[in-house]
C-alpha cells in the first residue's frame, strides 16, 4: 500500500511538472530612452533577454519596425535561466524631436509570443521638434482587443477602459457571425467578473481556430482588488 501511494505521488509530481513546464521571455528593461544633440548618429542599445521559464526558449525571429532599425542576433535558443544580449540600432539620420522604434521578438513563449523592445530617441538641434508619434505599423504591433463577455447590464455598470462588450451568449449561440469580425493577427483578451465566463469564451475561440487568445484570470474582481477603480468606468 505504501509503495502504491509513493508511486501515485511521483506520477502526480511528474505530470504536474510536465503540465506547467513552459518557456518565458523577459528583459532587464524592454524600453530604452536617449537624447542626442543632433541627427545623424547611429544609436545602439544592448537589451538583456532572459528565459525565466523552465523549458528551452526559442526566439525564432526578431523583426525591426523599419529599415532604419537593425537587430543582432536575429534568433536564439535559451535554456532556463540563461540570458542573451540583443543589440538594437537606430539610424537617426533625418530624425527630429522624439521618435520611437521597436523590435518584435517572436518566440515559443505561449503567453507572450511577441515581445516588444523599444528605443525612444529625442533629437535636439535647431530643427523643429515634432510631437511624440508612433507609426501605424508600430501601433498595430502593440494593439490588442479587450472583450468583456458579461451581460450588457453588467457592462454598463462598470467596465475597463477600451473594452468592447460581446456577451458570452453571443459566443455560444452566434459564433459564426463573430468569427469573420474578430482579428486573428492581434491578441484577444477576454474578461468577465471573476474569469469563469471569459474562460468559456476563450475555449470556444480556441476550438474555432483562434490561437492568440488569453483569459484574464479572476476578471474584474481581481483587477479591482489589485488596482481599485483605476481604468474602470461606467458610461
Amino acid at each position: 500500500m505504501r509503495l502504491w501511494r509513493l508511486s501515485f505521488i511521483l506520477i502526480l509530481v511528474f505530470c504536474g511538472g510536465t503540465v506547467f513546464a513552459t518557456p518565458a521571455i523577459g528583459a532587464n528593461n524592454p524600453q530604452y530612452f536617449i537624447s542626442i544633440p543632433e541627427a545623424g548618429a547611429v544609436v545602439k542599445h544592448l537589451f538583456v533577454i532572459t528565459n525565466t521559464g523552465n523549458q528551452t526558449l526559442s526566439i525564432t525571429e526578431i523583426l525591426p519596425s523599419c529599415t532604419c532599425t537593425t537587430v543582432a542576433p536575429t534568433k536564439a535558443e535559451l535554456e532556463p535561466g540563461k540570458s542573451i544580449g540583443i543589440t538594437v540600432s537606430v539610424d537617426t539620420a533625418g530624425l527630429t524631436g522624439l521618435t520611437e522604434r521597436i523590435a518584435t521578438l517572436k518566440s515559443n513563449d505561449p503567453f507572450n509570443p511577441e515581445f516588444i523592445l523599444s528605443i525612444s530617441v529625442t533629437v535636439g538641434g535647431k530643427a523643429e521638434a515634432k510631437l511624440p508619434a508612433i507609426s501605424a505599423i508600430d501601433f498595430q504591433k502593440l494593439f490588442y482587443l479587450l472583450v468583456d463577455v458579461r451581460t450588457p447590464e453588467e457592462f454598463a455598470s462598470g467596465h475597463l477602459l477600451g473594452a468592447v462588450n460581446i456577451p458570452l451568449s453571443e459566443f455560444q449561440n452566434n459564433l459564426s457571425a463573430w468569427i469573420p469580425r474578430l482579428p486573428r493577427d492581434i491578441t484577444i483578451i477576454l474578461q468577465c467578473k471573476a474569469g469563469s465566463r471569459s474562460a468559456q469564451a476563450t475555449q470556444i475561440l480556441l476550438k474555432a481556430g483562434f490561437t492568440n487568445v488569453l483569459n484574464l484570470e479572476d476578471g474584474i474582481t481581481d483587477w479591482t482588488n489589485t488596482f481599485g477603480s483605476q481604468y474602470l468606468f461606467d458610461f
